[in-house]
């Protein structure tokens, strides 16, 4: 069964204001998680305003199967996470957007700071990490040219 989304009459953050993106593809575009408590915390967000992952047809999740393995081996050549996380939360956001998590079992750097996935082995924490503007546009920049070629 599916539902359909009431018709968006409020902003949508992720429709409207969408920062850090990395490439924006036919159907979804990948993007900076602000967040970046787990260095390049990514989420992938439907190019189209949905409010439910059952909305999606046959060729969004087909595209995303495709959008996730570009963006995991980007992210596997920058930093060689241990693991990734998948998770469409959308607590915050009503918008169809699926979290792209690293997971890591030994500290990383990023541009001399040091990060710990202090709950590798278990559910990602909630601690937040903001970057400065510049470093999340550098972070940006080195996915961004790692991606490859479609």
């Amino acid at each position: 069964m599916t539902t359909s989304s009431p018709s968006r009459t409020a902003a949508c953050a992720l429709c409207d204001d969408l920062k850090y993106i990395v490439e924006r593809g036919s159907r979804w575009t990948l993007a900076l998680n602000l967040n970046q408590s787990l260095p390049g915390r990514c989420v992938l967000v439907l190019n189209r305003h949905a409010e439910d992952v059952r909305e999606l047809a046959v060729e969004e999740w087909s595209d995303l199967h495709e959008q996730i393995a570009m963006a995991t081996a980007a992210l596997d050549v920058l930093f060689d996470p241990d693991l990734y996380n998948y998770a469409f939360l959308m607590n915050q956001d009503a918008h169809v957007h699926l979290h792209v998590v690293p997971r890591y079992s030994s500290p990383r750097e990023w541009r001399g700071e040091r990060f710990v996935d202090s709950h590798f082995g278990g559910l990602f924490g909630t601690e937040q990490r903001q970057l400065s503007r510049e470093a999340l546009e550098d972070l940006r920049d080195a996915i961004r040219e790692r991606l490859p070629d479609a």
